[in-house]
């Protein structure tokens, strides 16, 4: 589950290790740099960038592509512990007291169909502001990021190795990214590397990350049905057929220019609320239904 993860070393807590002598010897494509704060070095252990000064040390990159030299398998908590076990033996600091300063959980799923097919059918979320790409569709906020993309058209356009089993699907990841103050957003003094492979982190943070995934508005599709219908009902059911003709998500995003226009925000969201409401927006995607239950089947990797 855990892809990239961005860990810091403060000096106070190797300071003893003789780290800047040590660290810059075992790197590749070693660079030193000068700053108010005195010298540094940067280089690499594999895919992960590391950064060694008079501060600390930081190491920044995807952990399972460090592990499984890809990041399409998934990496598990056990493979965590090593991988954190293997660095602090490497740079001979305990990387396992780390601070983390950002993580990202994800999966790949093979779906049905080409994954921007669902898209579409992935609406609003509270909290975030939506941004759909002709490959990917992002949630941002200050605090996190969760987004859906094509995997495979990410890795050929890195030229990246994509294992046999891969080939010929349709793979769609969803990834959620904690990229600031995640002591206050898990709710403790601070993160430690050592926290990533607790039991009860992992648990939390997995059912967070469905969680996340089940706060997006789902948009339901156009049901042509016969109706007894009404002045009302034929406008509702007019508007209706027009958001299945448009798509929900580009309707929205005409109507926040009228944000404006309305007496308070409470009508605003109001109006918004009444447009995934209308009567002919009643069927549930199949390809929802699809992703609904794959997303669920992470609970296996709680162990």
């Amino acid at each position: 589950m855990y892809d990239t993860l961005k860990l810091w070393i403060a000096n106070e807590e190797i300071k003893d290790s003789r780290y800047l002598i040590k660290v810059p010897t075992i790197l590749n494509n070693v660079s030193e740099h000068q700053t108010e704060f005195g010298n540094y070095y940067t280089g690499y252990l594999d895919n992960l960038k590391v950064s060694c000064g008079e501060t600390g040390i930081s190491i920044n990159g995807s952990i399972n592509k460090y592990w499984h030299q890809n990041n399409f398998n998934t990496m598990t908590k056990q493979q965590t512990e090593l991988s954190v076990n293997k660095l602090s033996d490497l740079l001979s600091v305990e990387v396992s007291n780390s601070d983390v300063k950002r993580i990202d959980l994800a999966h790949n799923f093979i779906v049905n169909e080409e994954p921007n097919s669902y898209y579409n059918l992935l609406g609003a979320s509270s909290r975030y502001n939506r941004l759909e790409q002709s490959k990917s569709v992002y949630y941002s906020n200050k605090l996190r990021t969760k987004l859906f993309y094509n995997k495979i058209a990410e890795g050929k356009s890195k030229n990246e190795f994509i294992p046999k089993v891969w080939t010929n699907k349709n793979v769609l990841r969803y990834e959620l990214r904690y990229t600031s103050r995640l002591p206050k957003q898990f709710n403790t003094a601070h993160v430690k590397a050592y926290d990533l492979y607790n039991e009860n982190f992992y648990i939390d943070i997995i059912d967070n990350w469905i969680k996340e995934y089940f706060e997006i508005k789902k948009n339901k599709l156009f049901t042509p049905n016969n109706m007894n219908l009404t002045n009302k009902d034929a406008k509702e059911y007019l508007l209706s057929a027009l958001i299945g003709m448009i798509g929900q998500n580009e309707v929205l995003k005409l109507t926040e220019n009228w944000k404006d226009k309305f007496s308070t925000i409470r009508e605003s969201h109001r109006f918004k609320k009444s447009l995934t409401e209308l009567k002919g927006l009643t069927e549930e995607s199949p390809l929802i239904d699809e992703l609904d239950t794959k997303i669920l089947t992470i609970k296996e990797y709680y162990r």
